[in-house]
């Protein structure tokens, strides 16, 4: 299998990660095992005593499929440090729809709640489509953003023309199928898939459809390079799936003209990072978003 599929099926969550199943069946059980996350970064980070203030603000983005509580885990190790603010799509979780949702209207909807919160200059936080919205709002409002952080997200998608017609047949055809396989997929804990599973079975099926569809036209490569915004992918192992392979996929994907990126990879785990290793994750996203001497993977 070359590297091109494994990367194009995560792109925007995933979805098409049937056409891996062979893989997934293939793999050594023993990869299933829990396993302890690693130490944490080093990193430089401001001490705070208890009562100060957050002098730092961050927004969190879930993806496709997924709802505002995906981040309960993350949040409490967040607080005291930013002021933390948690963005819903429209059509998930508690979200009420709207109509005909795009990257494109779910980043004016994130523009208006940033507005609406008192929000200014914040550390913004996309998982898989959120990191879409994210690097979306990013290059509509330069100078409004402090650290742009995206899991398991690109700039572009790599889905061809018979990909995205198989994918639209297979949603007419049976659509809780379609999005219970491929959500199944995500990650090996059995517990954290079940849930992930059901948030994605509970999400606006219409919403689910139009952001996906949405997502097959989103490129944003040409505009990367005017982005001053200090940038991290985080990536999965499961997007990533060997080290040494990480920067040649970040340019396959449309990073290779980004102006200032950081990379970090999380080993053993699945695309539902926050749930795994949140403890871990909540590190990463401190020490990018307080540290600017804060050094990752090149």
């Amino acid at each position: 299998m070359t590297a091109r599929r494994p990367i194009l099926l995560l792109l925007p969550a995933l979805l098409a990660l049937g056409l891996l199943a062979g893989d997934a069946a293939a793999a050594d059980p023993a990869d299933k095992a829990a396993t302890p996350p690693p130490a944490a970064p080093q990193g430089r980070l401001r001490k705070f005593k208890p009562g100060d203030r957050p002098l730092f603000e961050m927004v969190l983005i879930h993806g496709l499929g997924g709802a505002a509580s995906e981040w309960d885990q993350v949040i409490p190790y967040l607080k005291g440090t930013f002021k933390v603010a948690n963005f819903e799509l429209a059509g998930h979780g508690a979200t009420q729809p709207v109509m005909d949702p795009t990257i494109i209207t779910e980043s004016r909807r994130l523009e208006t709640f940033i507005r609406e919160n008192g929000i200014t200059n914040p550390t913004i936080v996309g998982h898989g489509m959120g990191g879409m919205i994210a690097m979306q709002y990013a290059l509509d409002h330069p100078g409004e953003v402090y650290r742009l952080i995206l899991i398991d997200a690109a700039p572009r998608q790599l889905a061809t023309a018979a990909e995205k017609g198989q994918i639209g047949r297979q949603l007419v055809e049976n659509y809780d199928r379609f999005v219970g396989e491929r959500y199944s997929m995500m990650t090996p804990d059995e517990a954290i898939s079940d849930h992930i599973v059901d948030m994605a079975l509970k999400t606006h099926a219409p919403t689910f459809v139009s952001l996906l569809m949405s997502s097959f036209d989103f490129d944003v490569t040409g505009r990367l390079h005017g982005l001053k915004v200090p940038m991290l992918v985080i990536g999965s192992e499961l997007m990533f799936p060997r080290p040494d392979d990480s920067q040649t996929v970040l340019a396959s994907i449309g990073y290779e003209k980004a102006r200032s990126l950081s990379f970090k990879r999380f080993g053993k785990t699945g695309h539902y990072i926050m749930l795994e290793q949140p403890v871990m994750l909540a590190s990463v996203l401190m020490a990018f978003g307080v540290s600017a001497e804060y050094q990752f993977e090149p």
